[in-house]
């Protein structure tokens, strides 16, 4: 943490501080699930209750772009009436969600954080969103994102700066919202987008747990825009792509690599939403099957040095696994060579459907999003030998997963990022995508990842540790979060800080 962001935290501490929840707001899903199917609260009372939270805290945190408290109070008084009716509730029956404003909810604005969107209404649910609805879940609002979500804060010409819970920080980006939102105990979890670390790296900057599933193993139709630069929200029109995200021709690297994934504050939770935007079985997480499981540690990787702070906190996760009898084994340069692969791929992609949706609106943007317009090729350009040396480093790591089907990794060189997406390593200035460089690095590989809190900094940050799993073994995955859950502090609790006071924009 900078000098500067570690000066305005304890500045911060001094001011009004944010109330705890209360009631059904901050629980996990699963009890709210267990007391709207049992009758011990209404669903109702359930979404009314987390409607009340994002009230009291985003007029500070500027996390939602939507909240939908009408329809949303009515579709929990609909799941009131199907229950009484005799109804068989869900697994996440009458729990209430937020979603990231590049993923369509059927009737709700789908901005992608572009004043060339605004007032765009979705017509279909993404499937994840489907899925968590046939579950009984409630969605409730729609949150703040990057201009279209390409960025590593949380930052947009709709809604401006969204702050953490955490105090004088960035929450990350670009699922930076739906973090925040999990973490201020607004909404019982969130569903984001993961391409280089979006759903990870905002997990760790605001103390949550967030997931990147397997490429392919959650349908990711609905993710805007879609082929041709669709922006309805509904089913694509030929091949399935990335588990079903865009239809014809839908192999870009942005479309290859791109997941939906949630956030939320517990392992328990985390893998019951996976569940179901997997349609897989319940995996546990219950922390005993991880004890018989052989991992790897890797410390870094070639492309990006962690601070000290970081490097403790994740020794320190290794030694409380070892304490408790897992076999775990230090490996070096084991997924070096991936991030600068990944960035040379990403810079071959030319963007054709976001270019096709935005059309002639170039001038609505900011300066940002023409920037990456302007930098992607015009089209694509030829990768076979970069995806060639990408298959070569990703059978090296798949051969020690066979070996140990868990690696414990950073999730970033640091614990988060000022407002403006820098932070100080080892003296060492760091902007943009180098915050996600060993985010960057998992993601080439295609593989489940998830991020979850191990520790805190000297300065009280939050700083989490990624875990990889072999392919197929996400109920490994579980198990290993929920023994760190069982080995440290779990999720740690943000302060309640009053986040720094946003400055009006004429962009607003």
């Amino acid at each position: 943490m900078s000098s500067g962001t570690r000066a305005a935290t304890a500045t911060l501490r001094a001011q009004a501080r944010l109330a705890p929840p209360s009631g059904p707001a901050g629980l996990p899903a699963w009890r709210l699930r267990e007391m709207a199917a049992t009758g011990e609260a209404t669903a109702a009372q359930i979404v009314g209750a987390h409607l009340e939270r994002i009230a009291e805290v985003d007029p500070a945190l500027r996390a939602t772009v939507t909240v939908a408290s009408d329809a949303a109070l009515a579709e929990a008084a609909q799941r009131d009436r199907a229950l009484a009716a005799g109804a068989v509730p869900g697994p996440l029956w009458g729990v209430p969600f937020s979603v990231k404003d590049v993923i369509a909810v059927a009737g709700l604005p789908v901005t992608l954080g572009s004043r060339r969107f605004a007032g765009h209404v979705a017509r279909y649910d993404a499937v994840a969103v489907a899925r968590l609805r046939a579950a009984g879940a409630v969605p409730i609002a729609k949150t703040n994102c990057p201009e279209f979500a390409f960025g590593v804060t949380t930052s947009s010409p709709l809604r401006g700066d969204t702050s953490s819970p955490w105090g004088g920080h960035s929450p990350g980006g670009s699922s930076g919202g739906e973090a925040a939102l999990v973490s201020a105990r607004a909404v019982a979890f969130g569903i984001g987008t993961d391409y280089g670390g979006s759903v990870r790296w905002p997990a760790q900057c605001c103390g949550i747990l967030g997931l990147r599933p397997a490429v392919g193993s959650v349908d990711g139709t609905g993710q805007l825009p879609e082929h041709r630069g669709r922006m309805d929200g509904g089913p694509g029109d030929g091949g399935p792509g990335n588990g079903g995200h865009g239809g014809a021709g839908a192999d870009s690297v942005q479309r290859r690599f791109q997941v939906v994934g949630p956030l939320a504050r517990s392992a328990r939770d985390l893998a019951l939403v996976w569940s179901v935007i997997a349609d897989r079985p319940l995996p546990s997480s219950e922390p005993e099957a991880a004890l018989r499981v052989p991992m790897s540690w890797v410390a870094a990787e070639d492309s990006q040095a962690v601070s000290d702070e970081v490097a403790s906190v994740l020794a320190g996760q290794v030694a409380r696994l070892r304490d408790r009898g897992v076999a775990i084994v230090a490996i070096d340069g084991l997924l070096d060579g991936l991030h600068a692969a990944f960035n040379q791929l990403r810079a071959t992609d030319s963007l054709q459907d976001l270019r096709a949706a935005v059309g002639d609106g170039v001038d609505q943007l900011g300066e940002e999003a023409r920037r990456v317009l302007d930098r992607a090729p015009s089209c694509d350009v030829d990768s076979q030998a970069i995806q060639d040396r990408i298959a070569q480093l990703t059978a090296r790591v798949e051969v020690q997963l066979r070996a140990t089907p868990l690696i414990v990794f950073p999730v970033a060189p640091v614990a988060a990022c000022a407002m403006d997406g820098t932070a100080d390593v080892g003296g060492e200035l760091l902007a943009g995508f180098a915050l996600m460089a060993q985010c960057r690095a998992v993601t080439a590989l295609g593989l489940s990842s998830l991020s979850i809190p191990a520790g805190v900094t000297g300065g009280d940050l939050p700083v989490s540790v990624q875990i990889v799993c072999a392919r197929g073994r996400e109920d490994l995955l579980f198990a290993a979060a929920g023994l760190i859950e069982a080995t440290g502090s779990g999720t740690p609790t943000p302060p309640w800080l009053d986040p720094i006071p946003h400055q009006s924009s004429s962009e607003e």
